[in-house]
């Protein structure tokens, strides 16, 4: 072989070894990259493990909450009932009362009136009483 041939193989062989050493080299830095790309990877999916958790806790929260929020609401319509109960119960009794009172008005006129009556015929029974007893003394005095 000859000089030539010689530089020509040797120029052939160092380009190709730079070319290896070029893809060696790219190889190096995609490994690098891809195991940087699954560490980010792993952190992640960690997170996106920690948020799914927190999602399920508050769901498990939000239905707790709901179903607290149902039971207030349910206990608000029962005592909303009762108060339109008790209101309708009080208007009843305003009507009873007001029935009772002029119940009471009109017996305690009644009332007046016996005693207006009795002092009346006390007043009978006091004037027959000195009439009897005037009577008497007459009687007596005549005897």
């Amino acid at each position: 072989m000859d000089l030539q041939a010689l530089q020509a193989a040797f120029l052939e062989k160092s380009t190709f070894l730079r070319g290896e050493r070029d893809a060696w080299a790219a190889y190096d830095d995609e490994k690098a990259a891809r195991e940087a790309v699954e560490g980010e990877l792993v952190k992640e999916c960690e997170i996106s493990f920690e948020l799914r958790q927190k999602c399920s806790a508050l769901a498990t929260e939000a239905r707790e909450a709901q179903e607290k929020v149902a039971l207030v609401l349910k206990r608000v319509g029962d005592l909303t009932q009762e108060s339109q109960e008790q209101r309708a119960a009080a208007e009843g009794y305003k009507g009873e009362v007001s029935w009772l009172e002029a119940l009471l008005a009109e017996k305690d006129l009644a009332l007046n009136q016996a005693q207006a009556d009795l002092s009346a015929a006390q007043g009978e029974v006091a004037r027959w009483h000195r009439s009897s007893a005037e009577n008497e003394k007459r009687a007596e005095g005549k005897d």
